[in-house]
């Protein structure tokens, strides 16, 4: 195994083209993802439906991500880059069709077609980081395109105020989530596919792995493995970032003004997570990395969540941010790190798209449902007491990665053989 370095980080020239483009895709993944959190609260009013249909409705929302599965599968059959052009065009799209949106049925349809390939121009994206990027600096790579996802979740929060003062209102928020697909084409010529897929198309032909791939003998307990970690994190990072502004609305009271400058207050100084967790998983290795983070992560969350004056409101949700916002930079490290060139697209697909945004699915129903029993209701803290249940997964992950996950750095996963 090769030793972790503190090499110095810089970047080629074809890198300094190609990875604006993919983070352009992570940028509008982050702040598509923060708007249906903010204008959470809204909806109700807005769309004249029960109070309670909102929170429902994100789980029809991120049931996109197992239609996402098979999107992300054809990155491994057709190539990286026209999987994630086409995503980012069509999820343009469709942020626009839910600003249109005249019903609430409307509005979660085009959602969840949005949500379908900003996770598939994700997935797609951090595989092309892992592609481009030499293990040394693989890392900090990442760190950086799941920053550009951070830097996304700002925008929102900074807008909020200004746009609901428009006559659209919340809705104009989802006009600017459509701005890719008139940056997009001026860029495109500068995404090339990565140099190991090329590779591996010219020396094997047209790649068709079939769907259980992954759950062939080489690497049946890491993507079992990775399945959990997807799944646990999932349960801390979703219900943290889906139910924060309830939390803070409709349990602590807060107006949109201060809701939208403290959180994009609390995200801007958390940027910082992605330089620290790219950083340390070039030096110290992924394994220690996850340790902390994963921990720290879901402890912050925990203490955000049964914060009620505004001052521990804030500090805290500044530490959730900085190590939650990193979890997803850890999870497809392990996913991608761990699987040959050939099965990556199929191991996120399953971990990610899969088994892990189950909890994306349940979280919303789960926590809604958990929030507005009586019993937790009557205290004021629904919404932060059934978080902190779920912020449990956090803790989960360090026993995953401890006890079933080898170290990514240096490890040399199985050739995959098609006729075997």
């Amino acid at each position: 195994m090769s030793e972790p370095t503190g090499a110095k980080f810089s970047l080629t020239p074809r890198q300094k083209k190609l990875l604006p483009i993919v983070m352009i895709g992570a940028f509008f993944e982050g702040f598509d993802f923060m708007v249906i959190s903010l204008v959470l609260p809204k909806l109700a009013d807005s769309y004249g439906v029960p109070a309670s249909w909102p929170g429902m409705s994100l789980s029809i929302i991120a049931l996109g991500a197992l239609v996402a599965f098979f999107v992300v599968r054809l990155a491994d059959r057709v190539g990286r880059r026209p999987i994630f052009l086409s995503s980012v065009i069509i999820y343009s799209v469709f942020s626009l069709l839910t600003a249109l949106a005249g019903t609430f049925t409307l509005f979660v349809i085009a959602q969840f077609i949005a949500r379908v390939f900003l996770i598939v121009c994700w997935a797609v994206g951090f595989i092309i980081v892992v592609e481009e990027f030499d293990e040394r600096f693989r890392g900090r790579a990442i760190g950086m395109f799941q920053g550009a996802a951070a830097i996304g979740a700002i925008f929102p929060n900074l807008l909020l105020a200004p746009v609901m003062s428009t006559a659209l209102g919340w809705k104009g928020l989802f006009i600017i989530g459509a701005l890719p697909l008139l940056i997009i084409f001026f860029v495109m010529k500068n995404l090339p596919e990565t140099p190991q897929f090329a590779l591996m198309k010219e020396g094997k032909g047209e790649n068709r792995p079939p769907m259980l791939a992954v759950f062939a003998k080489p690497y049946r307990k890491h993507i079992f493995a990775v399945m959990a970690l997807w799944f646990c994190m999932y349960l801390c990072y979703t219900s943290a970032m889906n139910f924060y502004a309830m939390r803070l609305e409709t349990e602590l009271l807060w107006d949109s003004s201060r809701l939208g400058f403290s959180t994009a207050l609390a995200f801007v100084i958390g940027l910082a997570g992605y330089w620290a967790v790219g950083r340390c998983m070039d030096t110290f290795g992924r394994k220690k990395t996850a340790y902390i983070f994963y921990g720290m992560g879901a402890a912050f969350v925990m203490l955000f969540f049964q914060s009620t004056s505004y001052v521990m409101a804030m500090v805290s949700m500044i530490c959730a941010i900085f190590f939650i916002g990193t979890f997803t930079v850890i999870s497809a490290s392990f996913t991608n790190e761990l699987f040959p060139v050939e099965l990556r697209g199929n191991a996120a697909a399953w971990g990610n798209n899969i088994v892990g945004r189950l909890a994306t699915i349940l979280v919303p129903t789960v926590v809604t449902f958990m929030a507005t029993q009586t019993a937790w209701a009557g205290t004021g803290s629904g919404y932060g007491n059934a978080v902190t249940v779920m912020a449990v997964g956090g803790f989960l992950c360090m026993g995953i990665v401890f006890f079933f996950m080898p170290e990514p750095m240096g490890f040399e996963p199985t050739p995959f053989e098609p006729n075997k």
